[in-house]
């Protein structure tokens, strides 16, 4: 029954592999509860990418959204989408 849940085969996984560190814990828990490499191995690259690619840019929509860098901005005419579309509502 902990095996039908992520967190159960964490739980299952770290009383048996007490030397692995926590980031090691739920990479293997993640492969143990999927039960197919190819799919946890995809599924997993996906959500890094993801989390990388957008998240790289988070820095910049912050930075943008502040009124005290507006000045230094290149094109000062042009407006971001997301900006305009958050003063809409």
């Amino acid at each position: 029954m902990a095996q039908d849940t992520y967190w159960g085969s964490f739980e299952e996984i770290s009383k048996y592999n007490v030397s692995l560190n926590y980031a090691e814990k739920m990479w293997l828990a993640w492969y143990a509860w999927m039960g197919n490499d190819v799919l946890a191995t995809g599924i997993m690259s996906f959500c890094i990418h993801e989390f990388l690619y957008f998240g790289r840019s988070l820095p910049w929509i912050i930075i943008d959204a502040m009124p005290m860098f507006r000045k230094y901005k290149i094109q000062a005419v042009r407006t971001d989408v997301l900006i305009f579309e958050m003063s809409r509502i």
